[in-house]
Order: structure tokens, then C-alpha cells, then sequence
């Protein structure tokens, strides 16, 4: 029981560590067997070269798993608009429960002690843009680790994120 109830706690623990939320959005109209490969944009650096040097060369990965090669001389742009802040989230809980044990019946009330924990967010913009300079595609990234998160550990969770955001990609007609 003690052993079910402390891999219970961890599983918690990592799944409250890290998160990566995706939203994607496209146009329909578009063949996108015609995009064979792609050149890189930043724009509006809010994060550091580490930061910008994980991110790139991660989507460069993915999006060679895609079958799609960098070409610094291609029509079709990736723009990337990335952005770094940190938040103080507190992590307390109150709970008022009632319910019976055979044949006795109880109520009870719990409450969390207050936890403050600082985090690191990071959004990344990712738009596609084709050959006609229109938006073909838009992703956006959003990764939250704890601030003091190895830096590892912050590659793991972008990595996992873009996997995410390119995992239907490219769309279906």
C-alpha cells in the first residue's frame, strides 16, 4: 500500500512539473505536398541564444522527419516569434467531502498548505508562410517548467511540445 501510494505521488509530481499546450490552425485551400522545403525567420527575440539555438535546430529535426529540408535560399518562410517569462503560481487546494463507510456516514473538510512555485514560460509563435508570402499554417507552443529545471530537462519538454504542434502535420486535404 505504502508503495502504490508513493508511485501515485511521483506520478503526480512529474505530470505538475512540465506541460506543453498546442493550438494549430491552417488554411484548408492549401496543397501542402507543394512545400518541399523551407528557410527559418525570428522575429521579436524575447529569449536567450540557448534558448533560440534548442528551439531552432529541434524544429529543424521535426521538420526533417517531415521530409522537409532547409533551404536558406527557399520561397516558403517559417517565421518563429518566441517569448520567455516567469510566472509565480501557488498550488494550494480546499476540499469538503462527505460519504460512508458501511454504516456510519461522515463529512470532512481538507486544505492544501500553500505552495508558491516560480516557472519558466516559453511561447513560441510558429507561422508558414508560401511562396506567395500568404500564411499557409500558424502553431502555437507553449512550455512551462520550473525555473530551476536543468537545461535538459527544458530541451526535453520543447522537444515534446513540437512533436505536438507537427504531429498532424502536414494537414490532410
Amino acid at each position: 500500500m505504502k508503495n502504490i501510494f508513493l508511485g501515485i505521488l511521483v506520478l503526480m509530481f512529474a505530470i505538475s512539473c512540465s506541460t506543453q499546450k498546442v493550438y494549430v490552425d491552417y488554411d484548408r485551400n492549401q496543397d501542402f505536398s507543394l512545400i518541399k522545403d523551407y528557410k527559418l525567420e525570428f522575429t521579436e527575440n524575447h529569449i536567450n541564444e540557448f534558448q533560440l539555438d534548442r528551439i531552432q535546430s529541434i524544429l529543424q529535426e521535426e521538420l526533417q522527419n517531415k521530409s522537409l529540408i532547409y533551404n536558406e535560399n527557399s520561397e516558403n518562410t517559417i517565421i518563429i516569434r518566441p517569448e520567455e517569462f516567469i510566472t509565480e503560481e501557488q498550488n494550494s487546494h480546499m476540499g469538503i467531502g462527505m460519504g460512508s463507510g458501511g454504516r456510519s456516514f461522515g463529512t470532512s473538510i481538507s486544505m492544501g498548505i500553500p505552495i508558491n512555485s516560480e516557472k519558466l514560460n516559453q511561447h513560441y509563435l510558429i507561422s508558414i508562410n508560401n511562396a506567395q508570402n500568404q500564411l499557409i499554417w500558424e502553431g502555437r507552443l507553449e512550455v512551462k517548467t520550473p525555473i530551476n529545471a536543468q537545461a535538459k530537462t527544458i530541451e526535453n519538454n520543447i522537444r515534446k511540445g513540437v512533436q505536438k504542434l507537427f504531429k498532424d502535420f502536414p494537414p490532410k486535404q
